[in-house]
């Protein structure tokens, strides 16, 4: 009878490739997730500048449409649109309805959502300066 030699790895040498393997995710692990972080934030700071430049946009395309008038109808008033589960809100605009469409319209769902935090939405605060201008601020609550 032949006697077969099976060469294989020893408890032992698998027990120190595991420990190994622990200790380099160990140190790999914390570094990951402070870039995850980062990662977050700097999309989140993203989609509130793509938000800002759209609701730009979208206040250009409305008030161009000669049926619509001005956005916000007084110097110095305040628009206030608010994303959230059941979709956005506008206040204090001139024509609500019709700002809300045109917003709604321009204005894609998933980057309303903070990436950092799930359960915020973003809220934009449009104010009608006087020399006809619009200031727009971004920010997820």
């Amino acid at each position: 009878m032949k006697k077969t030699n099976n060469k294989g790895f020893s408890l032992i040498e698998l027990i120190i490739v595991i420990a190994i393997m622990a200790v380099l995710v160990a140190i790999i692990a914390p570094n990951l997730t402070k870039y995850l972080g980062k990662s977050k934030t700097n999309t989140d700071e993203k989609n509130k500048d793509e938000i800002a430049s759209t609701l730009k946009t979208c206040i250009t395309d409305f008030e161009m449409d000669e049926s619509h008038g001005k956005f916000i109808a007084t110097s110095g008033g305040t628009a206030t649109i608010t994303w959230g589960a059941g979709g956005s809100t506008v206040t204090g605009t001139s024509n609500d309805a019709d700002a809300k469409t045109a917003v709604d319209a321009e204005i894609d769902a998933s980057k309303t959502k903070s990436k950092e935090n799930s359960s915020k939405y973003a809220i934009a605060t449009i104010t009608r300066e006087a020399n006809d201008t619009y200031s727009i601020a971004v920010t997820f609550s």
